[in-house]
């Protein structure tokens, strides 16, 4: 799997700490909870993100794959 960038919303304040082991991972909080957005590796390495959010007692709200950039959308 190629890697994949992923938008995951989760409710609660998401401490940036808990994203450590996931590089490049930001997050933002608002009133209706916490927006990460984070670039992957593989299905794996979105299920221990997922499961790390669980253990910290942050239910999920939404989780979208966002659309591949198509090449020349740098410029």
């Amino acid at each position: 799997m190629s890697r994949s960038a992923f938008e995951i919303r989760a409710v609660g304040d998401v401490p940036p700490d808990l994203l450590e082991d996931f590089e490049g991972a930001t997050v933002s909080v608002d009133p209706g909870g916490s927006t990460i957005h984070v670039v992957l590796g593989d299905d794996a390495e979105l299920h221990g993100l997922l499961a790390a959010l669980s253990r910290a007692g942050h239910p999920l709200v939404d989780v979208h794959r966002e659309p591949a950039a198509s090449p020349g959308d740098d410029d």
